[in-house]
């Protein structure tokens, strides 16, 4: 298994890289109002809008500082809709992006959990450094009421969006 590995407050984690759909520099969103702190707002991304959440406040209750290391990971998420023009995905922010690291083993426990945190794997290499990573479960990142009612704001739940290069957006009836 192969994890694009980030670190928050000196711990690792992983998300499966075949979720992952592309990293880019950090995007800046633009907000979403009456939204909860992890929910950074909505990116444009190759003609869509994207839910932009932060992962450093849902996993350590502080925003991601603007870093080098800072990058927007576009992931595809696994519940699709079949109403949906287009897979649907979410645009995460992480700290300290380190790159692509293979587990020594997959993980002993299934991936799918209550919250975004899924079970720990060791990396390979590093067999004993006490550095494991604990996987993200990228479905389940926020609550499923909260991810839909941001898809829905999105877009993704409803007609492809708009063809021009304005970013407005207008929630959904």
């Amino acid at each position: 298994m192969q994890l694009l590995t980030f670190t928050i407050n000196d711990r690792r984690y992983g998300i499966d890289t075949r979720r992952v759909v592309e990293v880019l520099p950090l995007v800046i969103p633009r907000p979403l109002p009456r939204q909860p702190a992890e929910v950074l707002g909505l990116i444009r991304y190759r003609g869509r809008f994207l839910p932009s959440i932060d992962l450093g406040q849902v996993i350590a209750g502080r925003r991601c500082r603007d870093r080098l290391g800072t990058r927007t990971i576009v992931v595809r998420l696994e519940h699709e809709q079949p109403a949906a023009p287009a897979p649907l995905q979410l645009a995460l922010v992480a700290e300290d992006v380190i790159g692509i690291t293979s587990a020594a083993a997959p993980p002993a426990l299934p991936l799918m959990a209550d919250g975004p945190f899924g079970p720990m794997v060791e990396l390979a290499g590093e067999t004993g450094s006490g550095q494991p990573a604990q996987l993200l479960a990228i479905d389940t990142i926020l609550p499923a009421p909260q991810l839909a009612t941001l898809l829905g704001l999105a877009g993704a739940s409803a007609s492809p969006p708009p063809a021009t290069d304005s970013d407005a957006v207008t929630p959904s009836p």
